[in-house]
């Protein structure tokens, strides 16, 4: 029995050729964007854990990649605890961290990530405490100069030992 190679050879390069000009194509195209909406446009806020006591230390993490897609890329970022609503009048916010955004804008996953400590303070049984992030971004005006505007989201955490 005799094979002829070149024959083999010239099916194999037949049959692969598709998939190789396939894979060659997928990987040339750009990767998709990620659908954001409208309201997501400062960010995605999350606090772990969120129930916490005073001296609790906890992780902020607040994903940019919508805001980095929809032109609000902040210049300054603040943390605070709030209540939102229901306010008695003497539930003040409370700076957790004031930070500097320092990423590229063309960084494929912006985000800040740190860690805090839930700070001894008067908090108020009942209340609705909510950690709040501030989006401290630049636009341009009407005669194309910049103004630095904010916008906020939060993530409702729980206060024990109170």
């Amino acid at each position: 029995m005799r094979f002829n190679f070149s024959a083999l050879l010239s099916l194999a390069a037949l049959t692969l050729a598709p998939v190789a000009t396939a894979v060659v194509a997928r990987a040339a195209q750009p990767l998709p964007r990620v659908q954001c909406p409208e309201a997501a446009r400062f960010g995605s806020l999350q606090v772990v854990p969120s129930t916490l006591a005073p001296g609790d230390s906890f992780t902020v993490h607040v994903d940019l990649t919508c805001s980095a897609q929809l032109g609000y890329l902040p210049t300054y970022m603040d943390y605070y605890i709030e209540v939102l609503s229901n306010n008695n009048g003497h539930e003040a916010p409370i700076l957790l961290a004031r930070r500097t955004y320092n990423l590229s804008p063309t960084d494929p996953s912006p985000a800040d990530t740190f860690t805090a400590e839930l700070p001894p303070w008067y908090y108020f049984e009942g209340a609705q405490y909510s950690v709040v992030f501030q989006n401290s971004f630049a636009k341009s005006g009407p005669n194309n100069n910049s103004v630095i505007t904010t916008g906020a989201i939060s993530a409702a955490i729980n206060i024990t030992g109170i």
